[in-house]
C-alpha cells in the first residue's frame, strides 16, 4: 500500500448535485457541493461514487477522476456503459451523490525534466485533463493536447488547450487514432523535451508506453479500473510492477487507488 501519511485527508459524505450537463446520450458532467473536495483535491486525484446515495443495490462505488473545481463545488464526467454508471448518469440537479475523496496521487507534474507537456487523451480519459491543464498553466508549461474519440459528438472540450483532434470515423480531425497523430508531430521534431501524460483505453495506453520507449521520452500514465474501496483496504486494484522494479522494491503489485492513479509507464505492466 502506498504511504497514506503524505496523501490529501479524505472524507465521505452527501452532496448535492447543482448541475448536470449532456454532452452526448449517455455521457454527462455532473457537478456538486462539496467544499472539502472542491478545495483539496490536485490534478490526478478521483472520488469514489455511490451509484445512488441510500440505496444498497448497487452497492459498491465507482470511482471518477475529479474533472473540474470551482470554489465550493467539484465535477465529474460519466459515462453509461453499464448498471451503477447509467443509474449516476440519470442523476439529476438537486439529487444527493455520496463522494469518498479526493484519493490517489496527483500527476507528476515536477517529476521530469521537460519543456512541452503532451496530453494524450482516450475518450473519457479526459476527465484529469482540465485540472492537469490548468495545473501546467500556472507554471507556464507548454501543452499539446492530442484528443481521440469514436466521433466528434464524444469530445469534451472545456478548459483544454492547444488541441489535436483525432477519430476513429472521420467525423472530425485526423483520421485514426491520437497515438498515430502524435507520431507524426513526433517524427517530425516538432515538440520540444516532451514528456507524455496519458489517459484513455487499456490499448491506447500500451501503445503510448511504447511510443514513449521508442523516442526515449518519459510518459505517465493515469490508469483507469474497477476500485470498490478506494482505499487501499479490498486489494482489488493491483498493477504489475516490471521486473526491474520489483527486483528493487521487492513488490510484485501496487494499488492503482493508493500508488496511483498515475504511474511512470516504464515501471508498470500496461
Amino acid at each position: 500500500m502506498g504511504d497514506l501519511s503524505s496523501m490529501t485527508p479524505v472524507a465521505s459524505g452527501l452532496s448535492i448535485v447543482t448541475k448536470r450537463h449532456v454532452i452526448a446520450p449517455g455521457l454527462v458532467t455532473l457537478r456538486f457541493h462539496n467544499p472539502h473536495i472542491a478545495r483539496s483535491t490536485k490534478e490526478g486525484q478521483f472520488v469514489n461514487v455511490l451509484p445512488k446515495a441510500g440505496f444498497l443495490d448497487p452497492m459498491l462505488r465507482r470511482p471518477f477522476s475529479v474533472y473540474w473545481t470551482e470554489g465550493d463545488e467539484a465535477e465529474i464526467i460519466v459515462q453509461a456503459h453499464g448498471r451503477g454508471t447509467g443509474i449516476l448518469a440519470e442523476t439529476r440537479e438537486g439529487e444527493l451523490l455520496d463522494v469518498l475523496g479526493p484519493l490517489g496521487r496527483p500527476w507528476m507534474i515536477d517529476s521530469e525534466d521537460y519543456m512541452t507537456a503532451v496530453l494524450l487523451i482516450g475518450g473519457v480519459g479526459v476527465a484529469s485533463m482540465p485540472m492537469l491543464t490548468r495545473a501546467l498553466e500556472r507554471m507556464e508549461i507548454p501543452i499539446q493536447t492530442f484528443y481521440g474519440a469514436r466521433t466528434k459528438s464524444l469530445f469534451a472540450l472545456d478548459h483544454l488547450q492547444n488541441l489535436h483532434l483525432a477519430t476513429d470515423d472521420g467525423s472530425e480531425g485526423y483520421y485514426g487514432s491520437n497515438v498515430m497523430l502524435l507520431r507524426s508531430f513526433l517524427e517530425k521534431g516538432s515538440l520540444e523535451s516532451p514528456k507524455i501524460f496519458a489517459c484513455g483505453p487499456t490499448g491506447m495506453m500500451r501503445a503510448a508506453q511504447s511510443l514513449a520507449a521508442e523516442f526515449g521520452i518519459p510518459c505517465e500514465v493515469s490508469l483507469e479500473t474497477e476500485m470498490a474501496c478506494g482505499i487501499g483496504i479490498c486489494q482489488g486494484c493491483p498493477v504489475l510492477n516490471e521486473e526491474s522494479v520489483f527486483q528493487a522494491t521487492g513488490r510484485r503489485y501496487r494499488l492503482v487507488c493508493t500508488d496511483g492513479p498515475s504511474f511512470k509507464s516504464e515501471e508498470i505492466v500496461i
